[in-house]
């Protein structure tokens, strides 16, 4: 999709947006008076309500273009992730509405009409979009589809056909196919086009002969970087007799997750790696963390009273033991922990990892690693900012130096912030085991971020308790 129509298309769901937060306004100011509600102070005036819908629709634009709402919405992502990303906003949106009316203090609104609009209008903004979801796929199998040519290999090749199919490039007819790459990739996208029923073609001496005898309107090259050389020997030529001539960059070799685009002074600026926690991402999970460790702390505080009791008491030392740790974008912190080993447990050893019967940890030491209750400090972590509930588990900057020379992909793991827990501890991938399935499976949570993944994992944390036979 050309850079008009994304334009195009973010107007038509942003005014879908605003249409249906307005109306969803109106609707819950008319159900907290229509009689199902018992009404006390009486029935105020519609205008009083009714006036302020130009600057609900106001304050729902700005959150949704603030938070990054229309950047992360399009037709690759599926109804129940964007109705999933139209809540959390909601929310967001919400909250700043209400701060707008306590600060407009023309009229106290009514906190039935809040509540009724909270449950209503993402229903609205979920409803809207399905409409436009569904207008457009009919106006796209109505239009006349594209006569495609596509030139290109390997798993851009793959990814561009895949595109054509479902639309991503307006709707496509391919006609044709004209491989480029080494000898390995022209044979796999020989495969390819056999199996999606594609016709290759020869590279064409001619290209104006070519384009006379096939008549196409649009052009996509989807080049493995091996064989760019390609659009530089031909691009001049096939740009005078096509007017739709577009390149998919062979990102595949960089990035293990999403790319992000920016334009930026009229020339586009690719992202590698982007992290799926921009945007509303982040601010819903900071709002979660900072809820969450306040309830746990609420909840373990006795617990870890009685855990500094014994800790002072049984061992001379501190009773808590910071240790640097890296976290997000490679900085690094000061992670909380009850001491559990002697003061000097490294004086002599220096950085190493704790093993099984380790003489080094104190009496109530032990018991405390085996049953991860020394962890309980880094709530403190996490109401501060440098740690959340859920992520991957930090490591001292020493072992990450030795893990990133070693273990591919290692290092994007502080594409976001560490936790308490991650779906590698609640795996069983913790303590001194295999630091490759450790890091699948960070990569794994990093690609597939969302609330109910948090959710699913301090879930089977609680579940399958905190003891653990690799922790030692």
């Amino acid at each position: 999709m050309n850079r008009r129509n994304q334009d195009a298309l973010m107007v038509i769901r942003a005014s879908s947006d605003v249409v249906m937060v307005t109306i969803g306004w109106i609707i819950a100011y008319e159900l907290r008076f229509s009689g199902l509600f018992p009404i006390t102070k009486g029935i105020p005036a519609p205008l009083l309500y009714y006036k302020l819908a130009p600057f609900v629709a106001g304050i729902w634009f700005l959150s949704f273009v603030a938070s990054g709402f229309y950047r992360r919405t399009g037709r690759h992502r599926s109804a129940f992730v964007e109705a999933l990303d139209t809540l959390q906003s909601c929310v967001v949106a919400t909250f700043a509405f209400i701060a707008f009316t306590y600060l407009y203090e023309e009229y106290r609104y009514s906190r039935v009409v809040m509540g009724l609009f909270l449950a209503i209008h993402p229903w609205l903004i979920i409803a809207g979009r399905s409409a436009v979801r569904k207008a457009l796929r009919l106006y796209r199998l109505r239009a006349a589809p594209r006569r495609t040519l596509i030139i290109g290999g390997g798993d851009t090749l793959k990814h561009a056909i895949k595109m054509a199919k479902d639309g991503d490039l307006t709707r496509s007819e391919i006609y044709g196919v004209i491989l480029a790459g080494g000898p390995e990739q022209i044979a796999a996208s020989e495969a390819l086009c056999r199996q999606s029923g594609l016709h290759r073609l020869d590279v064409p001496s001619n290209w104006p002969d070519f384009f006379s005898a096939n008549p196409t309107e649009s052009v996509v090259f989807a080049l493995p970087h091996q064989a760019y050389d390609f659009v530089d020997r031909h691009l001049e030529r096939i740009a005078d007799q096509v007017t739709d001539v577009r390149l998919i960059p062979d990102l595949f070799r960089f990035t293990r997750f999403a790319a992000g685009v920016d334009i930026v002074a009229g020339t586009p600026v690719v992202s590698i790696n982007e992290s799926p926690l921009a945007g509303i991402g982040s601010m819903i999970k900071r709002v979660v963390d900072i809820l969450g460790s306040c309830c746990a702390l609420l909840l373990f505080g006795p617990l870890m009273l009685l855990i500094a009791a014994l800790v002072a008491a049984t061992s001379r030392g501190p009773v808590f033991y910071r240790q640097e740790r890296m976290g997000l974008d490679g900085k690094t912190f000061a992670i909380l922990k009850f001491r559990s080993m002697r003061s000097d447990a490294e004086a002599k050893s220096g950085a190493v990892w704790a093993k099984a019967g380790d003489d080094r940890t104190t009496p109530i030491g032990k018991w405390l690693r085996r049953t991860s209750l020394d962890e309980l400090p880094q709530l403190f972590n996490v109401l501060g900012g440098s740690m959340s509930l859920v992520g991957p588990r930090p490591e001292r900057p020493v072992f990450v130096e030795q893990f990133r020379r070693d273990v591919p992909g290692y290092y994007l793991r502080h594409k976001i912030k560490a936790g308490i827990t991650g779906w590698a501890q609640a795996n069983g991938w913790r303590g001194n085991t295999s630091i490759e399935k450790r890091i699948e499976y960070d990569l794994y949570y990093i690609q597939n971020w969302s609330l109910w993944l948090d959710a699913r994992i301090i879930f089977l944390t609680i579940l399958r308790g905190f003891i653990n036979r690799n922790a030692y």
